[in-house]
């Protein structure tokens, strides 16, 4: 029997794997406006969009992912290129894991996503006296 994962815990999983299959490159972060984006590194020449969008007469909504050119018109040495291919190939690969999933949040969902981001955030700006030691 197939174990029912939440859809909550679909998004935790396909955060994890954003920042890892990205070795760092993108970050999922909470914005100032109550949602989630994905933010790439300055470097970066791809960056991935997460899109939210309502499920007309229902109480979810429907994440999809998809990935765009960040630098374009930019020259590159051999050096360049190279990085190029290989975000190419990464953001490939973390595209079709993303795809093999499909994600429908309720409100209550995303918003407890957004708010462990934020935690998470915050421990990471703010560390505790025992981090500090």
């Amino acid at each position: 029997m197939a174990e029912v994962v939440s859809e909550l815990d679909k998004l935790r999983e396909a955060a994890k794997l954003i920042e890892e299959m990205s070795q760092g490159r993108l970050q999922v972060c909470p914005s100032v406006v109550g949602q989630v984006y994905i933010r790439p590194e300055n470097e970066a020449y791809l960056g991935l969009d997460m899109r939210i969008n309502s499920i007309p007469g229902q109480l979810r909504y429907r994440v999809t992912f998809s990935s765009q050119m960040r630098r374009m018109g930019a020259d590159m040495t051999s050096e360049g290129l190279r990085t190029l291919l290989s975000e190419v190939g990464q953001t490939y690969a973390l595209l079709t894991a993303l795809e093999s999933r499909s994600y429908t949040p309720t409100t209550e969902d995303l918003t407890a996503f957004r708010e462990e981001l934020l935690a998470e955030q915050e421990a990471k700006s703010f560390p505790t006296l025992s981090q500090t030691i």
